[in-house]
C-alpha cells in the first residue's frame, strides 16, 4: 500500500485561495479580513471580537426586536425540536424586508441534548427583526456583531494544503488548498471555559464515511470568512458545543476552510498522517448520534431551490476525491457504519448526504436531488 502524503498549514508558493471580499455596513467601517499568505512562515493578524445580544422574540404575533448595537447575523434557537415552519424579516433602512424562511439544523454533539438552530445574515444597516414560527410562541434569538468588537490576535499559518503527493499519485489533480483556522480568524478562546478547560476535548475514530451538508443560510455582506466565524460562534458558544461542528467548509468561490479543531499539530481532521484504512478523524458534531469516524463537509449557502455554484461543486468534488484517496473510503460503496461509542448502526454509501442519515432537508432539496450525478459519481470516476 502506497503511503499518502498530507501537507498542512504551509501553502506552496504560487498556489492561492480565492480572495475573500468584505462589504461594510452603511454605518460602520469595513473590517480587515484575515490576510492570505503563501509560505510556511507563522502569521499574526487580528479580527474583531464577536459581540452578541441575546433576546427572546415573541413569534405569535411577531413583535419587533431592536438590538442596541449593529448586527450582521441573527441566530434563532429552539431547546426542543425545530418549528414546523419559521421565517424572519428585518427592519432595514428602506423599510421592512420580505419574510425569509429559516431552515433549522438539528443535532450536534452526540453526548449532548439535540440542538435546533438557524442562522441568517441581516441586511446592512438593519435596526430590528421579527420572527414568525409555527408551533413556537417564543424563540431564543442572538444578534451577532462581527465587525465592531475589539481586535483579537490570531496566530498561526493562514493556509495549508491537503493532497496526495504527485510522486505517488500518477494521476495528480488531488491537491486541495484550504484556509486554516488562523486564516479565517478563529478565536481559539471560545473553545475553553472560565477555568481554562477545553469544552470539547478531542477524540478520534477510524474513518468510515464522509457526509455532505449545506449551511442552510446565505453568506452575509461581510464575506465567507465572517460567515464561518458566525457559524463557529453559534456552534461553540450559543449551542454550547465548544467548537464548530464541521470538519471542513466550502464557500461559493470554492474556497475551503478548516473546521473542527483536531489537535495542536498543523494537521486538520486527522490524528496523524493518515493511511488508507487507518485514518483516524477527530469526532465532530454534524450527524447527531453518528459522528465518530464520519467526516463532515458543509457547503456554505441554502440549496433548497438551487444548486451550489460550479466553483463550489468542483471544489467539493476535488476535496471529497482527496479525502477518499487518503482514507480509503469508496464514495459509492455501501458501508455498514457502526458508531464505536454508542453502538448505533446505519447502512450508507461511503459519501452520503445529511438526509441519508437523519430526517432533515439538508443539504437542500435541489442539491440533494442532483447529488449523486453532480458530486458522488464525479468523485468515483476520478478515483478509477
Amino acid at each position: 500500500m502506497r503511503r499518502r502524503n498530507f501537507l498542512a498549514a504551509g501553502a506552496t508558493a504560487g498556489l492561492a485561495m480565492a480572495t475573500l471580499g468584505s462589504t461594510a455596513a452603511a454605518t460602520r467601517p469595513t473590517p480587515a479580513e484575515p490576510a492570505l499568505m503563501s509560505g510556511s512562515t507563522p502569521h499574526r493578524q487580528g479580527v474583531p471580537q464577536t459581540l452578541t445580544e441575546r433576546s427572546t422574540a415573541t413569534t405569535s404575533p411577531p413583535r419587533m426586536v431592536r438590538p442596541e448595537a449593529g448586527f450582521d447575523y441573527v441566530a434563532v434557537r429552539s431547546s426542543e425540536n425545530a418549528p414546523r415552519s419559521a421565517a424572519i424579516r428585518f427592519e432595514a433602512p428602506d423599510g421592512l424586508t420580505g419574510w425569509r424562511s429559516l431552515h433549522f439544523h438539528g443535532g450536534g454533539r452526540d453526548a449532548r441534548p439535540a440542538t435546533a438552530a438557524a442562522l441568517t445574515p441581516a441586511p446592512a444597516g438593519s435596526t430590528g427583526y421579527e420572527i414568525s414560527a409555527e408551533g413556537m410562541d417564543r424563540a431564543a434569538c442572538v444578534a451577532i456583531n462581527l465587525q465592531d468588537g475589539g481586535r483579537v490576535r490570531i496566530d498561526g499559518r493562514p493556509e495549508g494544503e491537503l493532497y496526495d503527493d504527485t510522486a505517488t499519485d500518477p494521476r495528480g489533480g488531488l491537491l486541495v488548498a484550504y484556509l486554516t483556522r488562523a486564516g479565517w480568524g478563529a478565536d481559539e478562546s471560545l473553545r475553553f471555559n472560565d477555568e481554562g478547560e477545553e469544552e470539547w476535548p478531542t477524540a478520534y475514530s477510524p474513518v468510515q464515511a464522509i457526509t455532505v451538508h449545506h449551511s442552510a443560510w446565505e453568506i452575509g455582506e461581510g464575506g465567507a470568512a465572517a460567515n464561518v466565524r458566525a457559524i463557529y460562534h453559534l456552534h461553540a458558544v450559543e449551542n454550547g458545543w465548544g467548537d464548530i461542528g464541521y470538519h471542513l467548509l466550502i464557500d461559493p468561490d470554492g474556497g475551503v476552510y478548516e473546521g473542527r479543531w483536531s489537535g495542536s499539530d498543523p494537521m486538520p481532521i486527522f490524528r496523524t498522517i493518515p493511511l488508507p484504512g487507518g485514518a483516524e478523524a477527530v469526532t465532530a458534531g454534524h450527524v447527531y448520534q453518528f459522528n465518530p469516524g464520519n467526516i463532515g463537509i458543509c457547503v456554505l449557502g441554502d440549496f433548497t431551490d438551487r444548486m451550489p455554484t460550479e466553483r463550489a461543486q468542483d471544489s467539493l468534488v476535488r476535496t471529497l476525491r482527496a479525502l477518499c484517496w487518503i482514507t480509503g473510503v469508496d464514495p459509492v460503496e455501501e458501508i455498514a457504519y457502526v458508531n464505536p461509542v454508542n453502538g448505533k448502526k446505519a447502512i450508507q454509501q461511503g459519501v452520503s448526504r445529511h438526509r441519508d442519515w437523519l430526517p432533515t432537508e439538508c443539504p437542500g432539496s435541489t442539491f440533494a436531488e442532483h447529488f449523486d450525478t453532480a458530486i458522488r459519481q464525479r468523485v468515483a470516476r476520478g478515483l478509477v
